[in-house]
């Protein structure tokens, strides 16, 4: 799938040229030059009126015409990938084009747009910002039937994103503990967030290891026997993933739960290179520092995620020891490397928009070097997991911070980035901590982190390719709350949701916004969609193996750099263009396919499997749509596909394709309960095919 040409096709419609340096049917789109300071100066025609989208676009030959600033009603923007100067917004504003602009010819192409209303918007709006709309956060939307819903500043969506802020939060660990290990009961005295005792009301539904034996869920309670068949156990290593997707589906927190996989997927701990996936807590409990710091402090992330052991194991600076001459012995170099490529600044140094600083040479200058990376493996160096201790799930202790080995410690000086150094530190506890944080600090405070994160965050939950006044905007809330607090998350994905760049429905008609979305959302949007109900004995959603399916499930991120690079590029137009699409380099000729046939499976059979195929691990199902409501529509096809359309689609389903699955479903019958449900699920599955579902944009 191609998104990025579909959006081309969309995006030319309505638009008009006329002459060398072209204007649309607007008059006062006609483009003038100068030249100032040696630079060659397009002056751009005032704003956008209503509900247009208009682009500028140069060429070399008048053949072939590449975007280079766009306008959608919110002043003239710069994108990427040339990002070429703009100057601030108001009348006559200015793009500067130092490079070759002799060559070269412009022109303005505009479209009129459509917008949405409230409903869809709404809906896209929770595709964003939750694994997908559900019709009672629709309904329960504030500002749902208010006629400035979508003006700016989009007060009623920060009054959603408020409520979400100040709402509960739902633990996985927590949630694991209380419906295990009977006998667990709390100790306050190891003042460890989130470990609850057993709820005796829930009784033993899901596995525990006590050292290495397995106990697996009750079969002989009273619920579990009246079942006709014995559907609660599991393989361990699915525990962590059944609680994964019971919040993903269930909980009441969503903006919470969405956040935490967008924070994991950069602070990355998969199966793949760790041991002992079967043992939940260990996982759940590295996991929660997303769900517990989602709306945190991204220091606060950085630090815990530092001294896990869980962390530790997974990159290799567990047990970590300064070096020693006598034995040729060198700390590991695994963790000082992606604390800085993965977690804080990547590897290029940048403006607060996301641009890359260049040297007098016009080359990239990087952030860090080997004998950086030499340097940093000092500091992490004396950190080790604590002993067993009573009544945690494993023997080996993965849920307590590190422990602090001081005579394991490098505790010299050390050099920091911008040539500045710290240490040396006394041989105690409080002078590796002092070190470690230093450097945390340190990175923290880089320049490039703001909108390295920034990038990071918009693309995992709005497009993939942001503008730069996007990222300075996200950038902006990370360096400074508005408190004067740096990090602030909360801060952060307000900025995020809430910017123009995301609300703002014209941008559909430009051919580089949006994003694929991750294939694990898009199935779970129709198990939230359409409220699933579990069928299980203890009303889980035991999903099976969908990294086998379409290449991703929660904890089976193949390596560190997680499902996908942020600067994929795919072969073709997006490639051709300097974008990017992370999302598609998991999206191939298998999995283009098995991912539709998977919302297939969910649609018409549930989560179950059948031999090797299906999207469940049993022989019947699990789980079910609940498509009561869908089936009262679906004698009239319209009504069918106009709610479809807000649930699946945010109301931007094409009146092609709509035309399409309606000729289809107005040929089948529709006298009985049964021929009703069959209408609904065909339309559902086949919307599951459009561009439309698809792409978020």
């Amino acid at each position: 799938m191609n998104a990025l040409a579909r959006k081309i096709m969309v995006a030319t419609v309505g638009i008009a040229f006329s002459g060398l340096l072209a204007q649309t049917s607007h008059a006062s789109d006609t483009l003038t030059s100068s030249v100032s300071n040696g630079q060659f100066e397009v002056i751009l025609p005032d704003s956008a009126p209503t509900n247009q989208f208009r682009m500028l676009e140069w060429s070399t030959d008048m053949v072939n015409w590449e975007p280079v600033a766009r306008d959608y009603g919110t002043d003239w923007e710069n994108t990427f990938p040339f990002a070429l100067p703009v100057s601030t917004g108001g009348e006559n504003q200015v793009l500067s084009d130092p490079n070759d602009s002799d060559k070269r010819f412009y022109r303005v192409v505009s479209t009129t747009t459509s917008s949405l209303n409230n409903s869809n918007s709404i809906a896209r709006f929770l595709q964003q910002a939750t694994f997908g709309p559900t019709r009672d956060l629709i309904n329960n939307f504030p500002g749902l039937d208010s006629a400035d819903l979508n003006d700016a500043p989009y007060t009623n969506y920060a009054t959603w994103i408020d409520a979400q802020l100040a709402g509960p939060t739902n633990s996985h660990r927590a949630f694991w503990r209380e419906r295990s290990n009977p006998t667990y009961t709390d100790n306050p005295a190891n003042a460890h967030l989130y470990e609850v005792s057993h709820n005796p009301a829930y009784g033993h539904q899901l596995s525990y290891y006590i050292d290495n034996t397995a106990y697996k869920a009750n079969t002989n309670d009273a619920i579990a026997v009246d079942r006709k068949y014995n559907d609660v156990l599991f393989n361990t290593e699915e525990t962590k993933k059944i609680v994964w997707y019971q919040m993903a589906l269930k909980a009441d927190d969503p903006l919470r739960q969405r956040m935490a996989w967008a924070l994991s997927q950069i602070f990355v701990v998969g199966e793949n290179g760790s041991n002992q996936a079967n043992y939940a807590e260990r996982w759940l409990t590295y996991y929660d520092i997303f769900v517990r710091h989602a709306f945190g402090n991204f220091r606060d992330i950085l630090g815990e995620v530092t001294y896990s052991p869980h962390m530790g194991r997974y990159l290799t600076f567990d047990s970590n020891k300064k070096a020693d001459p006598t034995k040729g012995t060198f700390p590991d170099e695994n963790y000082a490397r992606e604390v800085m490529q993965l977690f804080t600044i990547g590897l290029w140094e940048l403006n607060q928009d996301g641009t890359p600083i260049l040297d007098p040479n016009g080359e990239l200058i990087p952030t860090y070097n080997n004998s950086n990376i030499t340097e940093f493996a000092k500091v992490f160096t004396g950190l080790k997991r604590h002993p067993k201790r009573y009544n945690v799930e494993t023997s080996n202790n993965y849920m307590d911070s590190s422990l602090i080995r001081a005579d394991w410690h490098d505790l010299t000086e050390k050099t920091l980035l911008d040539g500045s150094t710290q240490g040396p530190f006394p041989e105690t506890e409080a002078g590796v901590r002092a070190d470690i944080d230093g450097l945390l600090d340190h990175l923290f405070n880089h320049p490039s982190a703001a909108p390295f994160v920034a990038r990071k965050l918009i693309q995992r939950f709005t497009v993939s390719n942001p503008s730069p006044q996007y990222i300075y905007d996200v950038a902006g809330a990370f360096i400074d709350n508005g408190s004067g607090v740096r990090g602030d998350l909360a801060a952060v994905v307000k900025a995020l949701l809430l910017h123009p760049e995301a609300r703002e429905t014209a941008l559909a008609y430009d051919p580089a916004h949006g994003r694929l979305r991750e294939p694990l959302i898009r199935l779970l949007s129709y198990a939230r969609a359409f409220e699933i109900t579990s069928l299980q004995t203890y009303g889980f959603f035991p999903f099976y193996k969908l990294d086998e399916v379409f290449a991703q499930s929660p904890y089976d991120y193949p390596s560190v750099f997680s499902f996908y690079l942020p600067d994929y590029q795919p072969l073709g137009e997006i490639l051709d263009r300097n974008l990017f699409s992370p999302e598609l380099q998991i999206h191939n000729d298998i999995t283009a396919l098995s991912l539709p046939n998977a919302i297939w499976w969910l649609v018409f059979e549930g989560i179950q499997q059948d031999g090797t195929t299906g999207i469940g691990q049993r022989w019947y199902s699990q789980g079910d749509l609940d498509l009561s409501y869908e089936k009262t529509l679906a004698t009239d096809s319209g009504v069918l596909l106009a709610h479809l359309d807000t649930m699946l689609t945010a109301g931007r389903l094409t009146a092609a394709n709509r035309t399409t699955i309606a000729g289809v479903i107005d040929a089948m019958p529709s006298g009985s309960d049964g021929e009703l449900e069959a209408r609904a699920q065909r339309a559902m599955w086949l919307i599951s095919l459009t561009p439309e579902f698809n792409v978020l944009y």
